[in-house]
């Protein structure tokens, strides 16, 4: 019989914790919940300069603080990669405490910021297993960045960690042969293992009211996630559907895009668009259960857990075909996905389903089948202890 694992978890965010606008965040602590649900031991070392840790969490997993020097928050201003460098100093150094200290059987970390990158020098290290999420390339490439001698440095660092790490993997069919392609590997040597979310206990039956329509978006307000599409789509949809009402949920940085809008559009359209900000989690659920559409054109997800969250809620989705919507979302059956770059189209799908609640309906309890099916906590838990296994089996 297999012994109980003990997963040491290398991250920069911890939902919970550091808050919820972040899938990695969102992800370790997924993981962490189900591996420890399912009587394995899960250690998460939080690199981040907000992992002072309240004395009131919410759960009980063993979280071990690791605040990057105070020389971080000076470079952070300057960069967001010079920051990153040091909290990978910090979670380097972290890791080989624990690990020596605690008998860790294995580490899975992130590539984002390159964490474990000393670490994974050390040959005599537990093993690594890095899960590559949208990598720093794509993230220039879909904010509409210039390359620049940081970007291609921090670049150049994520390339490394992914070759020396023992094993990689992550989360779609299409993220992998992006990531393939990338850094020069064969498909069948990045393994697939999709996120596992809280599926809800209880699906919210939502009966129309007539004259409404609430349609929810959750992300940061930039680029890669279509913000500017979306107000782009919206005064089509606030005029051809008059019960429409929409909500914005997530940082906007500077109110930028807030400004943008409430200074380009007639008052009485100001009033049907809320800007809500960055929420904390009992808030967020309450976004959840009185939204009856929920939208986000994002122009690539390596994976898009705002899209499974949302759909475990027996919400319909809206999204591009784009990567990471397109392997959650069956278009017509579970969601609709608008054409990518065409702000009139996802105005069109918009208005069709403010339009028609029926439709709505039916397209909510399917995808939250789908969720349930494809995506449990369990589901991930099983997963990545089998691929954990793998890797600590010893060779041929």
């Amino acid at each position: 019989m297999n012994r109980p694992l003990h997963v040491g978890l290398l991250t920069p965010s911890l939902a919970g914790v550091t808050g919820v606008d972040s899938g990695i965040g969102a992800h370790f602590r997924h993981l962490a919940d189900a591996l420890t649900d399912a009587g394995h031991r899960a250690t998460v070392l939080l690199v981040s300069e907000k992992s002072v840790l309240p004395t009131n969490l919410p759960f009980a997993l063993n979280v071990v603080p690791v605040p990057p020097p105070a020389v971080a928050r000076l470079l952070g201003r300057l960069s967001w990669q010079l920051h990153q460098w040091c909290c990978l100093r910090a979670g380097f150094r972290a890791a080989t405490v624990v690990a020596r200290g605690q008998a860790v059987d294995l580490w899975e970390t992130t590539s984002t910021g390159s964490l474990a990158l000393e670490y994974l020098a050390d040959r005599r290290r537990p093993p690594v297993v890095t899960r590559v999420s949208t990598t720093a390339a794509q993230l220039r490439a879909t904010n509409a960045g210039a390359a620049n001698w940081i970007s291609r440095r921090i670049e150049g660092w994520e390339h490394t960690a992914v070759d020396r790490s023992d094993r990689v993997f992550t989360h779609s069919e299409s993220h992998r042969r992006a990531l393939a392609q990338e850094f020069g590997l064969a498909p069948e040597s990045i393994r697939v293992i999709p996120h596992g979310i809280p599926i809800p206990a209880e699906i919210t039956v939502r009966t129309p009211v007539a004259g409404r329509c609430e349609i929810l978006f959750v992300g940061r307000l930039e680029h890669r996630k279509g913000i500017d599409l979306l107000l782009s789509a919206l005064p089509r949809v606030l005029e051809a559907a008059p019960q429409a009402r929409f909500t914005l949920v997530g940082a906007d940085r500077g109110n930028y895009w807030q400004n943008q809008w409430q200074q380009t559009v007639p008052a009485a359209w100001r009033d049907r668009v809320r800007f809500a900000g960055v929420v904390d989690a009992a808030d967020l659920a309450e976004h959840y259960r009185t939204a009856d559409l929920f939208v986000a054109p994002s122009r690539y997800e390596s994976f898009g857990l705002i899209f499974a969250e949302a759909m475990a809620r027996a919400l319909p989705v809206v999204a591009l075909r784009a990567p990471g919507a397109t392997d959650l979302i069956d278009d017509g059956a579970t969601g609709r996905l608008a054409p990518p770059e065409d702000a009139a189209g996802l105005a069109a799908v918009l208005t069709e389903l403010a339009l028609d609640p029926a439709q709505r309906q039916r397209l909510g309890l399917a995808a939250r089948h789908a969720v349930e099916t494809r995506y449990s906590l369990p589901a991930l838990a099983a997963a990545s202890v089998a691929f954990y296994r793998e890797t600590l089996a010893p060779g041929p």
